[in-house]
């Protein structure tokens, strides 16, 4: 067997290639690193693996430290210990960064005391490792870390491991040169963890900075009353030259068989659909969106409502006219059972440009 071991949970990044037949290191790197873990893991790995003369078919089981650790940063290395298992058809064995870290030393100290920080929040990951066994892991307060220091006298080791002694009441013994994970360090121990069909998922121990986001909240779609003039003809007006006042609106939904059907989100209007029914017919007079709010299927839903709604009142033909360059709204037409059945030569007029011809589109069973 040959285990490739990866790490790139804090700020550093290392690789190593470790035969257990052997019991020893082929070949490793590491190099110091706050950021850049994605641009430098895959090339280290390519260059451990010539320096070993290993090919990547060889690899027999891969670890990875599965944290706590950046977030950035243990998504790369899981990501690529996840790629290469599933390529290689091997196992991947996950082991928490805290045991990594002790790794090196878990023969010669019984009782080690590994903290990291946890960046800038002042807070620590912190675990207690007896005799090689890892505690409970720990992220909380310098407080919460000089409990588990409590009864004994463990060497301290980690990247928070001042910040703890230099609080400590009691003298604590610092061990230095052990501050990060080091897959050549953590490698022989993880030749021994047990392999499963899972892969590793990385650990945090804490909530991740990014809160998801309220529910999505569906569009309404309803019937407009004459309240919604003022803020129909509003839209109206920010989608067209020559938009619709509150009086002309007003004038066309007073008409006879006329309907406006609108889709509101967040407590507002955001399209609506005008059509008047005359005899089993009806003629879509206008239809809009609100800029911001395109392309998130709202006149589609207008347009399936508005069918539902005239097909129970047995209007069966539809008539619209759009503009020969409105081509979203041919698109949306035609995706709706609308086709072409005539033209009027430069019917909409252009403040900055010719006459544009008006399609005129149909709609039958």
């Amino acid at each position: 067997m040959i285990l490739l071991a990866i790490d790139t949970a804090l700020a550093s990044c290392s690789a190593a290639l470790y035969s257990p037949a052997e019991d020893r290191i082929l070949a490793a790197e590491q190099q110091a690193m706050d950021k850049g873990h994605a641009e430098a893991i895959a090339p280290m790995v390519q260059r451990v693996l010539a320096a070993a003369g290993v090919s990547p078919r060889d690899v027999t089981r891969i670890a990875v430290t599965t944290g706590p650790g950046t977030f950035t940063g243990l998504r790369i290395g899981l990501s690529l210990a996840h790629g290469m298992a599933t390529a290689l058809h091997c196992p991947a064995v996950g082991i928490d960064t805290l045991t990594a870290t002790a790794a090196p030393l878990l023969a010669a100290e019984p009782d080690l005391l590994v903290v990291h920080k946890a960046g800038a929040t002042g807070q620590f990951y912190a675990a207690r490792l007896v005799n090689g066994v890892t505690g409970q892991l720990l992220f909380d307060g310098p407080d919460a870390v000089l409990a588990l220091a409590e009864n004994g006298t463990p060497a301290v080791i980690g990247t928070g491991a001042n910040d703890i002694v230099a609080l400590a009441r009691t003298p604590l013994r610092r061990l230095t040169g052990f501050d990060l994970p080091v897959a050549s360090g953590f490698a022989r121990l993880a030749a021994t963890c047990p392999a499963t069909d899972a892969l590793p998922q990385p650990l945090y121990l804490r909530e991740p900075d990014a809160k998801p986001q309220p529910a999505f909240a569906a569009e309404t779609i309803r019937l407009a009353t004459l309240d919604d003039i003022p803020a129909l003809a509003r839209l109206h007006r920010m989608c067209f030259e020559a938009g619709w006042s509150d009086g002309s609106l007003g004038e066309t939904l007073s008409s006879p068989g006329v309907t406006a059907v609108l889709a509101e989100r967040d407590g507002a209007p955001r399209a609506f659909l005008v059509l008047r029914s005359v005899a089993g017919e009806a003629e879509i007079l206008t239809l809009c969106t609100a800029p911001h709010w395109r392309r998130r299927a709202l006149a589609g839903k207008l347009l399936e409502a508005a069918l539902e709604m005239l097909r129970a009142q047995n209007v069966l033909a539809w008539h619209l006219e759009v503009a020969a360059d409105n081509g979203a709204a041919i698109a949306l037409y035609g995706s709706h059972g609308f086709r072409e059945t005539g033209r009027r030569k430069g019917y909409y007029a252009r403040r900055d440009a010719a006459p544009c011809d008006a399609i005129l589109m149909t709609r039958t069973p």
